[in-house]
């Protein structure tokens, strides 16, 4: 989704302050009406409005759209939600939604349609018969008709399907609708899934390039009754702020592409940001303004002492715009205390991340949003950790697991600080094979390097991060490899050709390599907890993990790895 909004827009909305009305369309009731349309302008084939909690997370209310475009729901709770629109064969779009108390929102929305890429060299297929993983689809084979097939063996009359390989914007990652549908169902997720019929046992998928609606996707259109109410200033500056971090994002991807490095100029956007302050007299649409400062600091932005002093002052733990996740944890509130020392290099100084910590305990002791609390006890887990504040990271910890058991962050958690989790120094390396991106009669299992010290480095080059790190896996190569290390990257992208296209470039990375192809999300990778990249895992000559994680990153990664080969020298 890209959202396109000029600053100066956004300054006028922020003139005047924002007043809730006075009453609502019915007592104790927010209502929200208006239509949804495709690209063209257009109803589509199925569509849906969702009302989510204001991290996505649970569903408030949901209404199908009529077949003439218009919606109508509601709901008698009150706070902070987000407004999702889906629609078949067009991607979703999101509104935040503030509502302390109930309110009427009248709203007309036109989505984007899907852009689909322009080669169609491998089209895949998951569903019913693989809970829809991404780890195992089943190829189409290409038709002499210009169509694409393969048939599944069910035990049902109906088979429900998406296709990988058609959008191009994710890189075929994404999991759409095909072309032969007999219904539609919302996936919950933000598209849909075709459903065909079976007949004897066996259901045929039959995707058809010629039935792709090529004409350009457009851009999601947003207007509301009234521009100027609470929801439509604050959707205006959301909106602004989103495309701005697109436009990063995009920058940076672009960058990897050319094996490049990329330093984003924020100054642009902060200095209009910083102009909206004196003419923005509402609270809570000054303390977006000062969150969205905040936000591009910590992403590289600059801004001076005082500033980073107001931010402090202004953006209390007990904001409500912390409970939407584009803005994080109340742990982003470092980045104002790094900017309010001056001094941005002592990354792990006390004095930045202790007032850090108390600010994220104010969090969870004041701010009302439970999802808040859960995401600022799972940031206090690490925070006190790097405090070495043992008892205090355990405590977090501990809390979380009981208080919040469906967290988001929980099972990233789990896998670096639970008692029995996979990777843990002093425990045997647990079983893994994984294909060489070499040669495909290698497998690489624990017997491969038995006597050797070796790491593991999981990753994929659509990760930032795991980008991060090649200056410092080379490094270690070049200096320690004639010392008996050894080094193994498993790829977690999609195909081997991505990796080899990026070995091509800048990083060479001269050491053994695997590919576990469509795996991410998959089963094995959960079993083996593989969550999240970059992963790095030491293993000594007898079997044994060294590290995990902690000291296998940045200029901390050839320290620990000569430690090893010392304490362990060569036969």
């Amino acid at each position: 989704m890209r959202f396109r909004f000029a600053i100066a827009a956004v300054a006028a909305f922020l003139a005047t302050p924002v007043a809730l009305p006075a009453q609502a369309h019915a007592p104790g009731v927010t209502v929200i009406t208006g239509t949804l349309l495709g690209a063209d302008g257009a109803p589509m084939k199925l569509a849906h409005v969702h009302l989510l909690n204001s991290r996505g997370s649970g569903l408030v209310a949901r209404a199908q759209v009529e077949p003439d475009g218009r919606f109508a729901l509601a709901t008698v709770r009150t706070g902070m939600f987000r407004l999702e629109f889906t629609g078949v064969d067009h991607y979703s779009a999101t509104i935040p939604l503030f509502a302390p108390s109930h309110i009427t929102l009248a709203v007309d929305v036109r989505l984007k349609h899907y852009a689909y890429a322009d080669t169609l060299d491998k089209v895949t297929a998951i569903g019913d018969w693989n809970q829809f993983g991404f780890g195992d689809p089943k190829p189409l084979t290409r038709q002499p008709d210009g169509r694409y097939a393969v048939t599944v063996d069910v035990t049902t009359d109906t088979l429900a399907y998406q296709l990988l390989g058609l959008e191009a914007t994710a890189g075929g990652s994404h999991s759409i609708n095909g072309t032969s549908s007999d219904r539609w169902v919302y996936d919950e997720g933000g598209d849909y899934r075709s459903v065909i019929a079976a007949r004897d046992g066996h259901a045929t998928i039959v995707f058809d390039p010629a039935k792709l609606d090529r004409r350009p996707p457009g851009e999601v259109s947003v207007t509301f009754a009234d521009p100027k109410s609470p929801e439509g200033r604050l959707y205006a500056l959301w909106g602004d702020w989103q495309a701005e971090r697109n436009h990063m994002m995009d920058s940076a991807q672009a960058a990897r592409k050319r094996n490049e490095h990329t330093h984003y100029d924020w100054a642009p956007f902060l200095a209009g940001r910083i102009a909206m302050l004196p003419r923005t007299r509402d609270p809570l649409i000054k303390q977006l303004v000062l969150e969205q400062i905040l936000d591009a600091t910590a992403m590289g932005g600059k801004i001076d002492t005082l500033l980073a002093r107001r931010i402090i002052a202004e953006l209390p733990p007990t904001s409500p715009l912390w409970a939407f996740f584009e803005f994080g944890s109340p742990s982003r509130m470092m980045a104002a205390y790094r900017a309010a020392r001056g001094d941005s290099a002592q990354a792990r100084d006390t004095t930045v991340f202790r007032p850090t910590l108390a600010y994220v305990d104010r969090a969870v002791a004041e701010n009302p949003d439970s999802s808040v609390k859960a995401e600022a006890l799972s940031q206090g887990v690490m925070l006190a950790r790097v405090l070495h504040d043992q008892v205090r990271s355990n405590e977090y910890y501990d809390r979380l697991v009981t208080e919040y058991p469906d967290a988001p962050d929980l099972a990233y958690l789990k896998a670096q600080f639970a008692p029995n989790r996979v990777w843990q120094a002093g425990h045997d390396v647990p079983a893994f094979h994984f294909a060489s991106l070499d040669d495909t009669t290698v497998t690489y299992t624990p017997a491969s390097f038995a006597g050797k010290v070796y790491l593991l480095d999981f990753w994929a080059t659509w990760c930032g991060p795991c980008i991060g790190e090649m200056k410092y896996l080379q490094a270690a190569h070049d200096s320690l490899a004639a010392r008996g290390l050894e080094m193994l990257s498993i790829s977690l992208d999609n195909s081997a050709e991505d990796v080899r296209k990026f070995r091509g470039g800048e990083w060479k990375m001269p050491w053994l390599h695997a590919i576990a192809a469509g795996e991410w999300g998959g089963a094995r990778m959960r079993e083996l907890e593989i969550i999240f990249v970059p992963r790095a895992i030491l293993v000594g000559r007898d079997g044994k993990i060294l590290a995990v994680d902690e000291g296998l990153r940045g200029d901390a990664l050839l320290p620990t790895l000569r430690h090893a080969l010392e304490a362990a020298p060569t036969p």
